[in-house]
């Protein structure tokens, strides 16, 4: 359990659900990609406190970029606005300068199935960029 444990119900399923699932993609990931550090991460965000919205992912980071290109790119999963409804989305993008979106989810709000279905082509995107080592074409 992380600090995020003790929050809002929906939070703390995603936290129960995603982060085994996304320490397990680890492995895979390091095989199809080697030269990638690959790691899970979950954290809050907000303005009106800490806890308004949720993150969880996978980073991946690439070794000897150029200065013009992108050396992260990741799978993120948010849920925002845990008041007003619980909107949750997810997508596989690349860190800046390029901030390139290489798939994004459709996700209703609150809608854990959607998700869960999403995750395995969120999670074959991830490793084909990290693979590739830069944003698509």
């Amino acid at each position: 359990m992380t600090v995020l444990s003790h929050t809002h119900p929906l939070v703390r399923q995603l936290e129960n659900d995603l982060l085994p699932l996304f320490r397990a993609a680890l492995p895979p990931l390091a095989a199809a990609a080697p030269q990638v550090l690959a790691s899970v991460f979950a954290f809050s965000s907000g303005t009106a406190s800490a806890f308004q919205d949720y993150h969880f992912g996978i980073s991946c980071l690439l070794a000897d970029v150029s200065e013009d290109a992108p050396e992260e790119v990741a799978l993120l999963v948010s849920v925002t606005d845990l008041d007003a409804g619980a909107r949750l989305s997810a997508q596989v993008a690349w860190g800046q300068p390029s901030g390139l979106v290489e798939l994004q989810a459709e996700l209703p709000a609150g809608d854990l199935q959607s998700l869960h279905a999403a995750l395995p082509g969120l999670l074959a995107s991830l490793q084909q960029a990290a693979g590739r080592g830069r944003p698509g074409i």
